[in-house]
């Protein structure tokens, strides 16, 4: 039965940089970064501070001694850790954390964020689900189980747990996109489609971006991607959006997606049928495919 979308990644010299930068964690961060994890990403802040730059930079005196009793100074550094991506040391402190402040979830949150990114999967569902016994609708703790789920191909129990995550936060952007990200696993792509034509009319620049502090949001992979383009550029042809469709479409064929000139005669795409744009890539597509079906025509 369908169900309506609206209901539902030592050398000696990387150890140095690695010290002097966790030397130098008072500093607080500047630029926006999308944190990659096994097709997933994080919405955090950059510090403006490449490795090499720590490496060759001055040394700085020692920063103060962290007060273990302090959660704010707990929290700031293992934030500022994730932020440089050592995921280790920032379990290490949300630990320490948790165990200041054991029934504060979004603690928790953070912490299985920072086993999420190491890819320990077992130990991220157990602190999201931890996050939400103490707060039952906490929608990020709630959408990052969801993605667990998914990273470990459940993806059916993804979806359940992506629509759960939606009743608490109802038209997230973020949510919308993941769960048309899993309802693609899952090889509903109608049902895909829906979900990032709403995630897109929420957020026009969902697919530009990571999801906010506090949520993991899926990448793509490489798998089936040209099939993936293909629903894309029909859900911007439903938006009657140009340049994207235009764009996705040309990615579908240079991905190599099937019959994608027989697709091209959905309706979605009846828009297009006088843009200049749109008939050249038809054109290159028919010479592409003639030369496919007669190779002698083409040899000199």
């Amino acid at each position: 039965m369908k169900v309506p979308c609206q209901s539902i990644d030592l050398s000696a010299r990387r150890l140095a940089a690695r010290r002097l930068a966790a030397s130098r964690l008072d500093h607080p961060p500047g630029r926006s970064l999308r944190m990659l994890f096994c097709g997933l990403s994080l919405a955090v802040a950059l510090t403006g501070h490449s490795a090499q730059a720590w490496q060759d930079a001055p040394a700085a005196s020692p920063p103060a001694a962290l007060d273990l009793s302090d959660p704010k100074a707990l929290e700031q550094r293992g934030d500022l850790y994730m932020v440089r991506k050592f995921y280790p040391e920032a379990v290490g402190i949300y630990n320490k954390l948790v165990a200041v402040d054991p029934k504060n979830a979004l603690y928790q949150n953070k912490l299985g964020i920072a086993y999420h990114q190491l890819q320990n999967f077992d130990a991220a569902k157990r602190a999201y689900r931890a996050a939400i016994r103490l707060n039952p609708r906490y929608p990020e703790a709630t959408n990052n189980l969801a993605a667990v789920e998914y990273a470990q191909k459940n993806y059916r129990s993804a979806i359940l747990t992506y629509l759960k995550a939606l009743e608490f936060s109802p038209g997230d952007a973020v949510v919308y996109s993941n769960l048309g990200t899993a309802y693609f696993a899952y090889k509903k792509y109608e049902y895909a489609m829906d979900c990032y034509r709403y995630a897109l009319m929420r957020d026009p620049t969902i697919f530009e971006r990571s999801g906010r502090a506090g949520s993991i949001v899926h990448q793509r992979g490489a798998e089936d991607m040209a099939t993936f383009n293909f629903y894309l550029a029909k859900t911007y042809a439903g938006l009657s959006d140009v340049e994207n469709t235009l764009l996705y479409i040309n990615k579908a064929w240079e991905a190599g997606f099937k019959d994608l000139r027989k697709n091209l005669a959905d309706k979605a795409f009846v828009f297009l049928a006088t843009e200049p744009r749109f008939l050249e890539l038809i054109a290159r597509m028919d010479t592409a495919e003639q030369q496919n079906l007669n190779p002698a025509a083409t040899t000199p």
